[in-house]
């Protein structure tokens, strides 16, 4: 519960724009912005700043399901009141592929409880 009232807080300070495809009903792209400083662990811990900027893009791949295409990720956190910290990421994900496997032999014992 801690974690989603976290979550919340977080993107309650942020502002986006989320593009949804027509056909799947899918979210396709989602671009944020963090307007104003966030902190974790009231600051002490870790102090994101305000202008910091996340893009999710995700592809149709197979025909079947949508899955993470790029992450851009631009910030800048200090850390332990200390350490600033510069994040300017790209991270692309491709070549996705469709495994198929299959079982032989196998049983269930539904007489033993865990």
């Amino acid at each position: 519960m801690k974690n989603a009232k976290s979550m919340l807080k977080f993107f309650g300070k942020t502002a986006g724009v989320m593009w949804i495809d027509e056909k799947d009903k899918q979210v396709a792209r989602l671009e944020a912005v963090l307007f104003e400083n966030y902190n974790v662990g009231g600051g002490v811990l870790a102090k994101l700043k305000k202008g910091a900027t996340f893009m999710l893009e995700k592809e149709r791949v197979g025909d079947e399901i949508w899955l993470p295409s790029q992450t851009d990720i631009n910030l800048s956190v200090r850390v332990l009141l200390v350490k600033g910290i510069d994040v300017n990421q790209v991270i692309k994900s491709y070549d996705y592929r469709k495994f198929e496997t299959e079982v032989k032999d196998a049983t269930v014992d539904g007489s033993k409880k865990p």
